[in-house]
């Protein structure tokens, strides 16, 4: 279900509102790569509604692992609960968040305060201490990258990139050295929510059971894209949010950087 006035019909539900949902309350937000989404504004409250991709499954998202792991990490006070999942995953409703998105407030993000840059890795570390208490499969590289590949093949068999494929699994397939944890494996600056209680984590979808440097090297190639810092810069960027985190292993750190920028540039391609 992907029609937003069938959508609506739905309303009786979802348990926030005592009556049908006017077009009125209902106001597009901008900025999202995959799915759709939309602000509630209801008498009992404000809400967002996320109508999701129809290609979920050709990106290998997992929808009932992330409702397990969103839920879990709202709590722990890192995200808003989940209201609403329709039973075909094909929408959800949360809470809404007033907040500014953290990659539409900076115009360089290599200007990002140490404070903040702090905030944000001490919001991780948190994220992967929390306690396990649901099954999760441990997350591979390769194999997410795997259902990119066959986007990739699907749209244009003759793609030159896919004579890189075998050499390219296998040399990724291989996690950092360390132990597993609960990632969010999105960290980007686009998904990171500044509010009146500091920031919040959003877009759990491809959450899971991972390595936490992949967290890391992610927040960090999101701080890179949107950068024109000078490389010395840049580099001193890099040690101040690897020393934040308490990164000891650099061999690990840097393989976690090749794995998260192989996944991101499959992921775009397969997108366009």
């Amino acid at each position: 279900m992907s029609n937003l006035a069938e959508i609506l019909e739905d309303w009786p539900l979802w348990g926030i509102s005592q009556k049908p949902i006017e077009t009125s309350q209902v106001a597009l937000l901008n900025g999202g790569l995959t799915n759709i989404s939309y602000h509630l504004t209801l008498d009992s409250g404000d809400y967002i509604l996320r109508v999701n991709a129809a290609n979920t499954l050709a990106l290998g998202i997992d929808r009932e692992r992330e409702l397990a792991i969103h839920q879990l990490m709202a709590k722990a006070n890192i995200t808003s609960p989940i209201r609403y999942i329709s039973d075909d995953h094909s929408y959800l409703i949360r809470d809404y968040i007033a907040g500014e998105v953290l990659s539409e407030s900076i115009s360089d993000a290599a200007d990002l305060p140490v404070s903040v840059l702090s905030y944000m890795v001490e919001q991780l570390k948190n994220l992967h201490q929390q306690p396990i208490n649901i099954e999760l499969p441990k997350i591979n590289i390769s194999d997410i990258a795997e259902s990119y590949w066959q986007i990739l093949a699907a749209n244009n068999p003759q793609d030159d990139m896919l004579k890189m494929k075998p050499l390219m699994q296998v040399a990724m397939r291989e996690p950092p050295a360390g132990e597993f944890c609960i990632c969010h494996m999105d960290a980007v600056l686009a998904n990171w929510l500044y509010t009146d209680t500091g920031l919040q984590l959003l877009d759990w979808e491809y959450a899971g059971l991972a390595h936490p440097l992949w967290d890391l090297a992610g927040l960090w190639q999101g701080i890179k894209e949107k950068s024109s810092a000078s490389e010395d810069k840049l580099l001193a960027l890099e040690e101040t949010i690897i020393t934040l985190y308490g990164v000891k292993n650099q061999i690990a750190w840097r393989r976690a950087n090749v794995q998260m920028e192989y996944l991101a540039s499959l992921w775009y391609r397969a997108q366009s």
